[in-house]
């Protein structure tokens, strides 16, 4: 996340603030610690966000493409409904103009390689149900059920999608004031939070799957109006939130030492 800002200017400034904000976040929510196979997921997301914006006007936008669909590829072997974002990233390769027959051919490759040799891996087993059950689950939707979670993994989200809307329309404000593939950018990280919040809506049970990579578009958006915007309304937010959190963090705490 440093390398990304530091990369793309995300922030007009060098600054840690991103990085931090996630993991402050992430150790707020205590939840989301016991370690699971889909802890891999936001790391993958990252990396594939980086490289979809590596491809911005780029000549090697294949290439760039190509990684950023092969790990949105490995992260589906693990959580299959991630490819539901390869659409997200698709229409936002337009908007970087690197779309082409090419690009588009690269990003098909870069999704089907892990399938591809999980398939020869599954032939070679004879386990061919091991190919298929990825594609099962992704066809495959739970109820939308409101009490399968506790409440204080309600009351983490919720303080986050306040959070998130708050960024967003305060960015979405002062978004004329970045440059173009800046704006793109962040817009593409508004677009993430957006689409995240109504997929944990109607599929509350993935929420600790989902939630760390709505942090990640946080963190960026939070940040970047923490640091550059100055103003007495500003300040106030930047104490309300931190105040917040560390009372939701004061919580969560309370919440599993309680249950122990």
């Amino acid at each position: 996340m440093i390398e990304m800002n530091t990369a793309f200017t995300l922030i007009r400034t060098r600054t840690t603030l991103p990085v931090c904000l996630f993991w402050f976040l992430m150790s707020s929510f205590i939840f989301l610690h016991p370690f699971e196979w889909t802890d891999l997921i936001p790391f993958l997301f990252a990396v594939s966000l980086y490289q979809l914006f590596a491809s911005y006007e780029s000549a090697t936008a294949p290439n760039a493409i190509f990684h950023c669909f092969l790990c949105l590829g490995l992260g589906s072997l693990i959580f299959p409904k991630l490819l539901f974002f390869a659409p997200v990233f698709l229409v936002s390769t337009i908007s970087f103009r690197s779309l082409n027959v090419k690009s588009m051919l690269a990003g098909v490759l870069g999704l089907a390689t892990p399938y591809w040799f999980l398939l020869g891996h599954a032939f070679w087993h004879e386990e061919m149900t091991m190919f298929y059950r990825p594609f099962r689950e992704l066809c495959q939707f739970q109820s939308t059920s409101y009490a399968t979670l506790p409440i204080h993994e309600w009351i983490s989200w919720g303080v986050m999608s306040l959070l998130s809307v708050g960024c967003s329309f305060h960015y979405l404000q002062v978004a004329y004031q970045d440059k173009t593939r800046t704006r793109m950018f962040l817009s593409l990280m508004v677009a993430i939070n957006i689409w995240t919040m109504l997929w944990i809506a109607l599929q509350p049970q993935q929420l600790t799957i989902l939630l760390p990579i709505q942090l990640i578009s946080i963190s960026f958006l939070a940040a970047h109006s923490f640091i550059l915007t100055q103003n007495r309304l500003s300040n106030f937010f930047f104490f309300v939130t931190l105040i917040t959190l560390v009372l939701l963090t004061i919580y969560n705490l309370w919440i599993q030492f309680f249950n122990f």
